[in-house]
């Protein structure tokens, strides 16, 4: 029931959860203002020594892909050490703990050593190197190194660069060129082009059982023709040419449709693949005489995923390193299409004529619609399931405590975007900047509400899975991240509490008592093991609880979230939430009694 949503959005991706340290590596651009002008730059690039930094385009490119190389002119004259460096995405974090592996493709005539190294901002020191041998000429073309590497210390902190020097007295008078100057620290199981290991963790620790993906909003994309096109993110990293993201800067693409479903792989997560249905985010529809070649479009995309490795596009995965096909049970027919102007032409011809064709190939594939099943005036299809987004106030939430008690069964739901955004202090439209206690017991509230309606909830995943501290620190998300650290919020610890203790089968609980301010719900697994639900919202400061499990009398775990305010926030640094687990042993009647401490208490009774 529990899952994760991901898209790149507030550089959850590149930057983010995608291992590359090296921050517009293969000068696609990095800042996308309003989808104008050209974004192609060199910015986080800075020469150090007698050379000068030039972007350009002369011809043989590395690949048709990457149009943009960084072009190196050394200075009449020059002598020692002269070259460039890279900011990173504001800083790295550098580490004896972990392997980095450089990458670059160089041009030119050049014979000697290239110094890829790590420079400690704070102590204005080398951190760690590896040395290249280079002997080339302009006529070889683009040849590529790669190094694998350790430092020699761990910095104090991320205000770390990378830095490329070679002799510059070899090159005085001439040129030398760069393309995808790559850095990556160790990843995720050491994937691939993989994840970046602390995020990753987090996300393990989450317990979640399926991965939305590619998005969101980043999968319809700002304008034409910038949608995240399948194709155009698999393969070699040089053969990726990236895009405009919808969030305000390029995407490298890096992070892929194959990594994505690595990572599914890695976390033992069942892909939820939302693929475009035909709709911009500045309201450009496909029209319906236009509109074949996407869908022929989307079934290449599966074929490529689902089909033998002898068809057309299973061979293409199968020479990637894949010859099986992955499992998919479900397909999402885009993001959102309540927004722009979207509804009339996705119940009028895109969701249909999308959903027809997969099901004609898939006949067992789960649809999914974007939009709430009352959009279609009663004519919801058949077997589909509707995907709702929920972004609520604290009120809101604990209201939705019954929102689904009398919903038609023939019409399930994936929850795919929730957050609790406003709280007794912020109301709109002033957003929270960081989930509160309030408001995170108040998502608990919400959980409650839907694990009691498990026969209709398809799934439930935070609307913002992970944000950089950089891009995104007045804005809620479960993780925030900078450089080197990693921030769990308070709804994050919600989410881990529900998702790691949830059953198989919703146990009938009577109460005492009437719903408000405390609320529950319970599950159980095969084994008979039960996860009894308990969140005390608004309510008195310490609540006496016994909870009666006839025919139990082993010895039980209760593991409760709080913290010293309502208001309390979890901060680099300043970490305010209060995890505890307790031992409660069962008295005679297989009662176990123990108190809720706090106003606003989640808590799950392992018995």
């Amino acid at each position: 029931m529990y899952g994760l949503l991901y898209e790149d959005v507030y550089h959850s991706g590149d930057g983010g959860l995608y291992s590359e340290l090296i921050q517009n590596r293969a000068f696609q651009g990095t800042s996308v203002p309003n989808n104008q002008g050209s974004y192609q730059t060199l910015q986080y690039w800075h020469t150090r020594g007698a050379d000068v930094l030039t972007l350009d385009n002369d011809a043989p490119l590395l690949t048709s892909a990457l149009p943009w190389h960084m072009r190196v002119d050394v200075a009449n004259g020059a002598t020692g050490a002269t070259g460039f460096w890279n900011e990173g995405y504001w800083g790295m974090n550098i580490t004896t703990k972990t392997r980095y592996a450089a990458n670059f493709y160089l041009r030119g005539n050049y014979e000697g050593e290239i110094l890829a190294a790590f420079w400690s901002n704070t102590t204005n020191s080398m951190l760690g190197s590896t040395t290249f041998q280079v002997n080339q000429r302009e006529e070889d073309g683009w040849v590529p190194y790669a190094q694998t590497f350790t430092t020699r210390v761990s910095a104090p902190d991320h205000k770390n660069t990378f830095h490329m020097t070679f002799d510059g007295a070899s090159v005085a008078g001439h040129s030398l060129r760069f393309q995808m100057i790559s850095v990556f620290q160790q990843t995720f199981k050491n994937s691939h082009n993989g994840l970046r290991m602390d995020l990753a963790d987090a996300l393990v620790e989450l317990g979640g059982k399926f991965l939305r993906l590619p998005g969101g909003n980043n999968l319809e994309g700002i304008a034409a023709p910038y949608r995240w096109k399948w194709d155009e993110t698999i393969g070699p990293i040089i053969n990726r040419p990236g895009r405009p993201g919808t969030w305000g800067y390029v995407n490298t693409d890096g992070l892929g449709l194959l990594e994505m479903m690595q990572w599914c792989i890695d976390m033992n997560l069942e892909p939820i693949l939302a693929v475009w249905g035909g709709l911009y985010l500045d309201g450009e529809v496909i029209a319906e005489n236009d509109l074949q070649p996407y869908i022929d479009d989307v079934l290449n995309e599966l074929e490529f995923l689902l089909g033998p490795a002898t068809s057309t596009w299973g061979k293409v995965r199968a020479s990637l390193g894949y010859p099986q096909p992955f499992s998919i049970k479900y397909v999402e027919i885009s993001n959102e299409d309540f927004l722009n102007g979207g509804i009339p032409s996705y119940i009028g011809y895109r969701f249909g004529m999308f959903a027809d064709a997969i099901k004609r190939r898939y006949p067992d594939m789960r649809i999914i619609s974007s939009i709430w099943a009352g959009h279609f005036n009663g004519k919801f299809p058949d077997n589909t399931i509707q995907d709702l987004h929920e972004y609520l106030s604290v009120n809101q939430m604990v209201n939705k405590f019954h929102g689904y008690d009398d919903a038609p069964r023939n019409q399930p739901v994936l929850v795919g975007e929730y957050a609790a955004i406003y709280d007794d202090l912020h109301v709109e439209p002033n957003q929270l900047d960081n989930p509160t206690l309030q408001s995170a017991t108040s998502e608990a509230v919400y959980f409650l509400g839907l694990e009691r309606n498990a026969d209709v909830i398809v799934g439930i995943c935070h609307g913002a899975l992970i944000k950089s501290l950089h891009d995104e620190p007045d804005n809620v998300a479960l993780l925030k991240h900078s450089p080197n650290a990693v921030t769990r919020s308070m709804s994050y610890y919600v989410a881990k509490l529900f998702g790691t203790h949830f059953g198989t089968e919703t146990v009938a609980i009577s109460g005492d008592v009437n719903y408000g301010p405390l609320y529950w719900a319970g599950t159980r697994n095969a084994d008979g093991r039960h996860f009894i639900k308990i969140v005390n919202y608004d309510g008195a400061a310490s609540t006496p609880i016994t909870v009666v499990i006839p025919g139990k009398s082993n010895v039980a775990t209760l593991k409760m979230l709080t913290a010293p305010d309502k208001y309390s926030v979890n901060l680099p640094g300043n970490m305010q939430s209060i995890w505890t687990e307790t031992s409660i042993q069962p008295s005679k009647g297989s009662r176990y009694t123990f108190n809720l401490t706090g106003s606003y208490v989640s808590a799950v009774l392992v018995v």
